[in-house]
């Protein structure tokens, strides 16, 4: 989750605020699949099994960051199931765990979750009902279940979205359940390589989006641009100059002829 719903950090990876004006053209739903509404259920839930592996392990390394921090087993499994942000539930308890206060931790987890702000516009035409029906279904809007429902017409669908969200709901929190009371300890997260996992999410994210030269040119190029900065050490502009590496390289590499 890097995280992993998309609603501020009152709501979830994940979102309480995935609602906006009306979607511009070719973001609206997508047509279910020939064998009908069960078996874009079951698509979205099958795509979302390879993540949610990877999410629950994730899971597990806050349910010990959190039980750290004096956290019961109850206050974290409910927070991973209300927020459902990876990110922001990491920020939040890390700074309640460097001796900050309940303020603190709601900004940063607010701050970090202003980019399911513009997922929200990007999606809500895919969503249905009115507004309280729109704000429920948006909870499961994270980077995962957003990638699955999405297209390369820019459209999105609503069943995969909330098939494959439930299904790593369920992950995220599990995992929370099961490092909170199970036998871990922070020294076991690195001896497991649960730190990795954030970077093999992501990777995951972007590998079916590399189906042309173009896109692994950029993707290449901006992962080479985040190593040598990193190496240099000044890993904290890596990612803002990656990201803008990115958007160079292509739209250089669509004036190509």
């Amino acid at each position: 989750m890097t995280g992993t719903g998309a609603s501020g950090p009152t709501g979830p990876t994940g979102p309480t605020g995935s609602s906006g004006a009306s979607g511009s053209r070719g973001t609206g739903p997508r047509p279910a699949p020939a064998g009908g509404q069960r078996a874009a259920w079951a698509e979205g839930a099958r795509a979302a099994v390879p993540f949610t592996v990877a999410i629950f392990a994730f899971g597990v390394s806050f349910g010990v960051l959190a039980k750290g921090a004096g956290f019961t087993a109850l206050a974290a499994t409910s927070m991973s199931g209300l927020v459902f942000v990876g990110s922001s539930q990491f920020a939040a308890v890390s700074v309640i765990v460097n001796g900050g206060g309940w303020a603190a931790a709601a900004v940063a987890g607010t701050l970090l979750n202003l980019r399911y702000l513009v997922m929200g516009f990007a999606i809500l035409p895919a969503l249905r009902g009115g507004r309280a029906r729109r704000a429920v279904e948006s909870q499961l809007v994270i980077e995962e279940s957003w990638a699955i429902a999405s297209d390369a017409d820019g459209r999105f669908d609503r069943v995969r979205l909330l098939s494959s969200g439930v299904v790593l709901w369920l992950g995220w929190v599990l995992g929370t359940l099961a490092g909170a009371v199970g036998p871990f300890r922070a020294v076991d997260i690195l001896n497991y390589g649960l730190d990795a996992v954030s970077p093999v999410l992501f990777f995951l994210l972007l590998a079916p989006h590399l189906g042309t030269a173009r896109k692994r040119s950029a993707a290449a190029t901006s992962a080479v641009a985040a190593a040598v900065l990193t190496a240099v050490a000044v890993p904290d502009s890596a990612i803002a100059v990656a990201c803008a590496v990115a958007v160079a390289w292509t739209w250089w590499a669509g004036r190509k002829p």
